[in-house]
């Protein structure tokens, strides 16, 4: 509870007396008098913030365990948990965007180095959806999420050394990380689970030249989360297609079905295209360069 209440605010949602799921997981149950959590849909649980960092948001043991010993945890115990109002429970924190370092060194470095070609990591910084902060002694990624207005309304961040990843306080999970088409009545969306990803399919884009690169807007959500996708499509009426590039893993594949369903019911062209190598798009991108540099 306190982990969540600290970098999820606004995540908790409560279903009975002791009983909370999350926003973003409506099957994942917490009960806070028991310490437990249980995500009924993947067959997980666990007690701890340890527990839900390394078996829901899947970052690595030794990263979390460095990323939870900085914390500083608002203090919420079971028993203010139970007597937390519903309303007052999902009020989120004030958004705010964390202070930008002075460069963007580490962020792009970092970002090189798992494939993502110089020119779609400088259209990301100079479009201001991608900078770098520091949080104790990580340099971090930050991704940002805009309404239509371009104003940041969401912000995700992941750290250049380790696996930590975590939602800036206050961020609203309807805004994804969108890296536009030039083009704002193009007619595809490519979405994909992390922003990562989505700057690896703009590579790829690059390699295959099959179309420019720009010629499709790249969506990221911030995770399995079905909120992005229903604000954008609502946002860009002109879209038709519909490309689907999740983890080729159980919660990426069984997501993937879920969208599948409910977009082409809505009238979409809808096509489901995990990875061809790989966990994820960059597992894809960086088995990709391999080949190109063994070509070579």
């Amino acid at each position: 509870m306190q982990y969540l209440a600290t970098c999820h605010p606004g995540e908790l949602v409560r279903k009975t007396d002791d009983e909370y799921c999350t926003k973003t997981h409506s099957s994942l149950v917490i009960t806070p008098s028991k310490d437990l959590f249980h995500w009924f849909s993947q067959n997980i649980g666990g007690r701890s913030a340890l527990d839900y960092m390394t078996n829901v948001e899947r970052v690595d043991f030794v990263s979390a365990v460095r990323f939870l010993n900085e914390l500083n945890p608002v203090p919420v115990s079971s028993q203010m948990a139970k007597m937390t109002t519903p309303a007052k429970q999902q009020e989120s924190r004030e958004f705010e965007l964390p202070k930008a370092d002075k460069n963007c060194e580490a962020v792009a470095a970092y970002l090189m180095h798992r494939g993502i070609s110089p020119k779609v990591l400088r259209f990301c910084v100079n479009s201001k959806i991608l900078y770098q902060t520091t949080r104790g002694p990580y340099r971090n990624c930050v991704f940002v999420g805009k309404d239509e207005a371009g104003i940041a309304r969401s912000a995700f961040q992941r750290s250049c050394q380790g696996q930590v990843r975590f939602d800036v306080s206050g961020s609203q999970k309807k805004f994804g990380f969108l890296i536009p088409a030039e083009n704002p009545d193009c007619e595809i969306v490519e979405i994909y689970e992390a922003p990562i990803d989505a700057m690896s399919g703009a590579t790829l884009r690059q390699y295959k030249h099959d179309m420019p690169w720009r010629d499709v807007h790249y969506l990221a959500l911030g995770g399995l989360n079905h909120q992005p996708i229903n604000y954008f499509l609502e946002h860009h009426p002109g879209i038709k297609t519909v490309v689907l590039c999740f983890d080729s893993d159980d919660p990426g594949k069984a997501f993937a079905k879920t969208i599948v369903k409910k977009l082409t019911e809505r009238g979409y062209t809808v096509r489901d295209m995990p990875p061809a190598s790989g966990k994820d798009y960059n597992e894809y991108l960086v088995f990709v360069r391999r080949l190109i540099t063994m070509d070579r």
